[in-house]
């Protein structure tokens, strides 16, 4: 074998390689392996701290408490919220509607009679895992929209919103009822 040859078989093998990685890594969104996905916790201020005012404006909307918990009391002032920072495998994953919808075939669900759905048999490292969900956590609304889990048109419209908004650096606000208590689970793109 020629050294002309020999090169170009390294070189092949190279961009094998670095093909392979890349497919394995980014990929598309449903062969992101989970090892590439990434949600942080983070405090509150620290989204703020890179929010612009207008932002701000929006999220303190959106974090007002819209739904009713299953004891029907509307909590007062304020949700309780948990931030996550995303990045952009995550974000690419979670844009994806049948990787979405397989996720939470795999975990249990149950529509309830206001529309909300509940979630439970959440599987560790999961998409419901990484934006913040728990075992047997009801989601209520998505920026300040109750969600109604009977009408499949209005939960595409909320996806796709919410969707709109990450890819636009916006944070998506997701009021869950968890123990009777509402809370706020905030989804930050600025990972990305």
């Amino acid at each position: 074998m020629k050294i002309v040859e020999k090169i170009l078989w390294c070189f092949f093998v190279l961009i094998m390689v670095a093909a392979f990685c890349y497919g394995f890594l980014v990929g598309l969104p449903s062969t992101i392996p989970a090892i590439a996905m990434k949600s942080e916790k983070i405090t509150e201020q620290k989204l703020r701290s890179a929010l612009t005012d207008e932002q701000e404006t929006e999220l303190d909307e959106m974090l007002k408490p819209t739904a009713v918990t299953t004891s029907g009391a509307a909590p007062r002032g304020r949700s309780q919220s948990e931030v996550y920072r995303i990045n952009k495998p995550l974000l690419e994953r979670l844009a994806n509607i049948a990787e979405c919808q397989r996720e939470l075939m795999k975990a249990s669900s149950a529509v309830q009679e206001d529309g909300g759905l509940k979630v439970f048999d959440i599987r560790s490292d999961s998409l419901l895992e990484r934006v913040g969900l728990r075992e047997n956590d009801i989601l209520r609304s998505v920026n300040g929209i109750a969600l109604d889990f009977g009408a499949l048109g209005a939960v595409m419209d909320s996806h796709s919103n919410s969707l709109e908004k990450l890819r636009s650096g916006n944070p998506v606000v997701i009021q869950i009822e968890r123990r009777g208590t509402l809370k706020a689970l905030v989804i930050d793109p600025t990972g990305i």
